[in-house]
């Protein structure tokens, strides 16, 4: 017993399908930039500088022999500049290779992520914390939007 098959793909099909799947990613990571920018859990202000006056021990003397008076102090409450504006963006140039990246383009922006335990200003953006992605991450309570908002991008992109 012989069995003989052919198999033709239609390549223009699957060129389509994988441009389609680019522009839905790139929609996508578009979309979850969006959501973050409106859910404001990103801090927006500038830094403010309050400045303290901070006293040391009764009796307590400094080198010269004098008595201790106390020193001011600097605090900062964290605002974040304008890291949801212009400073985060959607990176798409490997958007090709199943890759988009949100990116926050300030050196300040990796220290307040990771320190959620800083005074972060709620005038602007009432919900304004440290690990502000952690909603859309596995386990938040918005896991499932990148994946929807793939899904509805594609059948839209694909014409399905």
């Amino acid at each position: 017993m012989q069995v003989k098959s052919t198999v033709k793909l239609n390549m223009s099909r699957i060129r389509e399908l994988t441009r389609a799947s680019v522009i839905a990613l790139e929609k996508t990571a578009e979309a979850l930039h969006t959501d973050v920018v409106q859910a404001q859990v990103m801090p927006f202000d500038d830094p403010e500088v309050i400045e303290k006056k901070v006293y040391g021990k009764r009796g307590q003397f400094a080198k010269n022999g004098r008595e201790y008076k106390g020193k001011t102090v600097k605090e900062v409450v964290h605002g974040g500049g304008h890291l949801q504006n212009e400073s985060t963006f959607v990176d798409y140039t490997d958007s090709s290779n199943g890759r988009a990246r949100l990116v926050s383009s300030t050196p300040y922006a990796r220290r307040l992520y990771f320190h959620p335990e800083y005074h972060f200003d709620k005038g602007e953006n009432p919900n304004a914390r440290g690990k502000w992605y952690e909603d859309w991450l596995p386990g938040g309570s918005k896991a499932d939007f990148a994946p929807k908002a793939f899904k509805k991008f594609y059948k839209e992109e694909a014409g399905l």
